[in-house]
């Protein structure tokens, strides 16, 4: 097996209703802090309440995607605010059945079967690939954005699972 290392880092476009939601409370908090700021002593209870509110939401928001793949495995770990690294799931080649661009007809198989989906895109639209993946006890869907490096190294290691744009 030729060992290989590639990365890639993809960034989560938030979800429209967060964007709204860190808005209207970042605007609560400004507006309870002005009045606190007028004499109003009660208001700094929503000045500290809404703030921590916010803190929480925005640190949720902001999520990034790192594929890894290293000698026949392709690992993904979701970073948190650029803080927090936690390891999603971890993919040996051996393991999986299929990588094919999300449009393909090579899917079409896997289109009624119970599967379980897991999503690593940017959700820009950017186009897709497809893996099929037998984990444990579960037969996953992961949606990713691979770049032409890791196909070609998934390619190399495995080219019967492996379907290039």
């Amino acid at each position: 097996m030729s060992e290989s290392y590639t990365e890639l880092l993809i960034k989560r476009k938030p979800a429209f209703a967060l964007v709204v939601v860190k808005a209207l409370l970042l605007g609560l908090t400004g507006a309870c802090f002005v009045m606190t700021l007028f004499g109003n002593p009660f208001t700094l209870f929503g000045v500290v309440i809404f703030g921590f509110i916010f803190w929480f939401v925005r640190g949720k928001t902001d999520l990034e995607y790192e594929y890894l793949y290293l000698s026949g495995e392709l690992s993904v770990d979701k970073i948190i605010n650029r803080q927090k690294r936690k390891a999603s799931i971890t993919m040996p080649m051996e393991k999986v059945e299929l990588v094919a661009p999300t449009d393909s007809e090579k899917l079409n198989e896997y289109k009624n079967k119970s599967l379980k989906k897991l999503d690593f895109t940017s959700r820009s639209g950017k186009p897709s690939y497809t893996v099929i993946f037998h984990g444990k006890e579960i037969q996953y869907r992961v949606l990713m954005e691979l770049n032409e490096e890791i196909v070609n190294a998934m390619y190399n290691v495995a080219p019967r699972k492996v379907f290039k744009a």
